[in-house]
C-alpha cells in the first residue's frame, strides 16, 4: 500500500536521533507500534499519522512518499522565506533549461535577499 512509509518514518526518526520508544511516547503509541510501522507490518491510523508528521515536522506527503524525494519542505519558514526559496528554485530551473553556467541578475537579487534576511535574523 504505502511501500516507502516505514522507510521514510525510520529515516526521519533516526535523523532526529529519536528511538522508537521515544517517538511512540511523544505520539501516544508504544515503541513496538513504531517498529511495526517501520517494518510495514502495520500502518497508523490517520490520527496517529498526523501526530507523527507534526512531531517529525514533515508533511503527510513526505511520510507516505507522495512528494518527490528531492523536494524541499518549507515547513517552519515564514511566508517571505518560503517565497524566496521558491523563487530561487525557479531561477535555477530556468538556468538549467537555458544551459547557462552564469547566474542571472535575478538570482543575484534573490541571493542578496537571503543574505539580508540571515543577517537581520542574527543581529
Amino acid at each position: 500500500m504505502y511501500t516507502d512509509f516505514g522507510e521514510n518514518l525510520k529515516r526521519i526518526r533516526k535523523k532526529l536521533h529519536l528511538s522508537q520508544e521515544q517517538l511512540g511516547q511523544k505520539c501516544g503509541v508504544s515503541g513496538a507500534a513504531i517498529s511495526k510501522y517501520e517494518s510495514g507490518a502495520a500502518y497508523p491510523s490517520l490520527e496517529i499519522a498526523l501526530a507523527l508528521a507534526q512531531l517529525l515536522n514533515v508533511s503527510l506527503d513526505t511520510l507516505f512518499s507522495t512528494e518527490p524525494r528531492n523536494s524541499v519542505s518549507v515547513s517552519g519558514l515564514t511566508e517571505e522565506q518560503a517565497e524566496i526559496i521558491l523563487q530561487l528554485t525557479e531561477q535555477f530551473r530556468t538556468q538549467n533549461i537555458r544551459k547557462t553556467e552564469q547566474f542571472a541578475g535575478e538570482q543575484y537579487e534573490l541571493i542578496g535577499k537571503i543574505v539580508s534576511r540571515l543577517i537581520s535574523h542574527t543581529s
